[in-house]
């Protein structure tokens, strides 16, 4: 787990402004919800949520690479919050 948030944190840039970071975060949480929503449905949310929380504890045990914010998470869940709505609105058409 330790070697997959390293890589993550190599290819994410800590240097998008705070707005645009927010979208990031939401914009991510809801395509990766939206893709486990069609395997797991609205569980997508529990774990898309529990990953962002896993990252956010990564950024804070490593602050020199990022910040850990709550605002990040809060994002993240609510984009898979979108997400795995917007599969169960598509799933039932």
């Amino acid at each position: 787990m330790e070697k997959l948030f390293a890589l993550l944190a190599k290819l994410s840039s800590p240097r998008i402004p705070a707005p645009l970071d927010k979208q990031a975060h939401f914009i991510t949480g809801a395509l990766g919800s939206l893709v486990l929503a069609v395997f797991i449905g609205y569980w997508a949310i529990v774990v898309i949520s529990l990953i962002a929380l896993a990252k956010e504890v990564y950024d804070y045990k490593h602050p020199l690479i990022h910040t850990c914010d709550f605002y990040d998470w809060l994002a993240t869940t609510l984009g898979g919050i979108l997400g795995a709505g917007l599969w169960q609105l598509i799933y039932h058409l």
